[in-house]
């Protein structure tokens, strides 16, 4: 029987801030989070900072354990988990929901940023935290937005643009607006799980994958697929969410702290992207592949026909290009 494996998030010194009244004589809470990547990856390891840093700011009070590589089921299973209230919180990506709610399609209009830190910027910005409000109707709340890094292109041959993609499979997430991306690159966009990956460009079954550069290091992809082009055509956040019954049963202090603790952990977390981002990248020129750099023009008319597609769908597009430019 495969074990499996979670993590207990508690404080071995209790922190001098006075716990809430109501956690005090409710005696300790237990919260759940589901996280669909590996126990030694960022988003992770931030939900593991979630839980130990509110069980110091209440001397024990609150105590997580967190769930990772997707123990709980897969993203629309413990999404369904968070919905009944059967899963406390999770820390899931935008792209699956993108699926429910047609404007976080927002988040992933190509060529809103083309580095981390702006992407950062931005998902801190009034217009995507204004955005965590439709959460509400999935029956949740919303608690920030993090990041998963930016999008490029990794192949088995050289791409001079777009154009030489035509025809070719490239493996994706599948969801809605980054499937019509390739559609109209003619490109055939093939969801492939993560961890087969690596075989499919071993054997051809795909001649590329829409990838960040964490797993295109972390994966080996270098090993079998030779070219990189670094497009930064998206960047890729995920979110923190709540269940909506288990919010509702919190107390306007337990709200805040819980509130206050997942905005500073984020912030964690778009720190590691922005220290690691040039990190990986130098490492994978280092194995000898060939790495080319693209900008817009890469992409030529795509661009627009996706907005086109997708603007009337996702109105804050307007509002995210709008701060975007200021940066």
């Amino acid at each position: 029987m495969k074990r499996r494996t979670f993590i207990k998030a508690t404080a071995s010194v209790p922190f001098t801030l006075a716990a809430p009244a109501v956690l005090r004589a409710a005696g300790k809470r237990t919260l759940r989070i589901g996280v669909i990547t590996p126990a030694s990856h960022f988003w992770s390891e931030c939900m593991v900072r979630v839980g130990e840093s509110l069980n110091a700011k209440t001397s024990g009070a609150i105590e997580t354990t967190v769930f990772p590589s997707g123990q709980l089921g897969n993203e629309p299973t413990m999404i369904q988990q968070i919905q009944a209230g059967s899963l406390d919180m999770g820390f899931l990506t935008v792209a699956e929901f993108s699926n429910r709610i047609d404007d976080m399609a927002s988040l992933f209009a190509p060529y809103l940023v083309t580095n981390v830190d702006d992407a950062a910027t931005l998902l801190k910005g009034p217009t995507a935290t204004g955005m965590l409000d439709q959460y509400t109707t999935l029956g949740m709340k919303g608690l920030g937005f993090g990041l998963g890094g930016m999008r490029h292109l990794i192949a088995l041959s050289k791409s001079a643009t777009a154009d030489d993609l035509a025809g070719k499979k490239f493996r994706i997430t599948p969801f809605a607006p980054l499937r019509d991306f390739y559609d109209l690159m003619e490109v055939a966009p093939t969801p492939i799980p993560l961890p087969g990956l690596f075989d499919a460009l071993a054997n051809g079954q795909v001649d590329g994958a829409d990838i960040d550069l964490e797993l295109a290091w972390k994966l080996k992809l270098f090993d079998k697929a030779r070219n990189l082009t670094t497009t930064n055509h998206m960047m890729f956040p995920n979110v923190a969410v709540m269940s909506g019954r288990v919010w509702a049963s919190l107390d306007d202090s337990e709200k805040q702290l819980v509130a206050e603790t997942v905005s500073e952990e984020l912030d964690w977390l778009f720190a590691q992207y922005s220290a690691f981002d040039p990190k990986w990248l130098e490492d994978l020129k280092g194995t000898g592949i060939a790495v080319q750099a693209a900008d817009e023009q890469f992409f030529g008319p795509v661009l627009d026909e996706w907005s086109g597609i997708w603007e009337p769908k996702a109105p804050s597009i307007a509002g995210l290009r709008s701060e975007a430019a200021s940066l």
